[in-house]
Parts: C-alpha cells; sequence; structure tokens
C-alpha cells in the first residue's frame, strides 16, 4: 500500500475551492430609545443591505448626543440616529413613510434607505450646540402626515 503525502500548499488550495459556509450577519436596527425597530419600516422592500451595521455603524448611545437629537426630531417620529465606526459621521435614518427619496418611482433598488450624514472634524470633536444647528438643517427634507417639520 502506497502511502500518499500532502503538503500544506495542497490542503491551501483544497481549502480554497471547497465551499465557504456563509454567515449570516446580525444587522443592528434601533431607535433612540434602544428599542428595536422593524427594517421594512427604514428599508425600500423591507431588507436592510448586509453591509449596513459594517458602513452606517451603530446607533449612538452617549446621553448628551440622543438629548440634543430629541430636542430636534420627536421621539415619536422614529427617527434613528447612528454613527460610522471610524469616524465622527452621525447619521440620521429617516423611516420609509417619510420619505421622499426612497420609492418605486425614484428606482430604489431593495434595501435603499433615506439618510443624513453630520460629519465632525475627527474623533471626539462632537460639540453639542455645533450638532444641534446640523440636525435642524435636515428638517426641511422631513415630513411628517401633512406637515413639514421645519
Amino acid at each position: 500500500m502506497e502511502e500518499t503525502i500532502v503538503t500544506p500548499v495542497e490542503i491551501q488550495v483544497a481549502n480554497k475551492r471547497g465551499p465557504k459556509p456563509k454567515v449570516k450577519k446580525e444587522i443592528i436596527i434601533k431607535n433612540v430609545s434602544g428599542e428595536d425597530v422593524s427594517a421594512e419600516d427604514y428599508f425600500f422592500n423591507g431588507k436592510a443591505p448586509e453591509y449596513f451595521n459594517d458602513i452606517c455603524g451603530l446607533p449612538v448611545e452617549r446621553e448628551d448626543l440622543i438629548e440634543t437629537f430629541n430636542k430636534i426630531f420627536s421621539v415619536k417620529d422614529n427617527f434613528l440616529f447612528y454613527k460610522t465606526k471610524d469616524k465622527e459621521v452621525y447619521l440620521v435614518i429617516i423611516p420609509l413613510k417619510n420619505s421622499t427619496t426612497i420609492g418605486a418611482f425614484n428606482d430604489s433598488v431593495d434595501g435603499d434607505f433615506q439618510k443624513h450624514a453630520i460629519s465632525f472634524i475627527s474623533e471626539g470633536s462632537v460639540n453639542l450646540d455645533t450638532l444641534k444647528m446640523k440636525l435642524r438643517r435636515i428638517l426641511p427634507f422631513v415630513q411628517i402626515g401633512d406637515r413639514q417639520i421645519a
């Protein structure tokens, strides 16, 4: 009986050829109250893109920022407030029912969502007064029911 010797290179090649199991990422979608919310309310055709938390980060948890956010937007309107992972960039994500740029008439693709980005110079440089000013700039682009909230 002949012994077969398998080299590490052959093992690596065999591993590359085999099917890799798909790991489904957990997508975190929470409002400013820390409650889970439905992807259907924020993403066109109801499904968040797999890259959502990688690109958009995670919900803001700093109480002072959330307090400032809630002075501009009503908690009952259920807007999302996110911070990117690697930059001082904050995102306000609008529910589809209040979105003006996401819809079939805009040729939106599955997973599209309306977001407004607020950027600061460097990590830790967010100033509450500047945040409030930048949040107010979003108001003209948001409509709740029949009312413009600006």
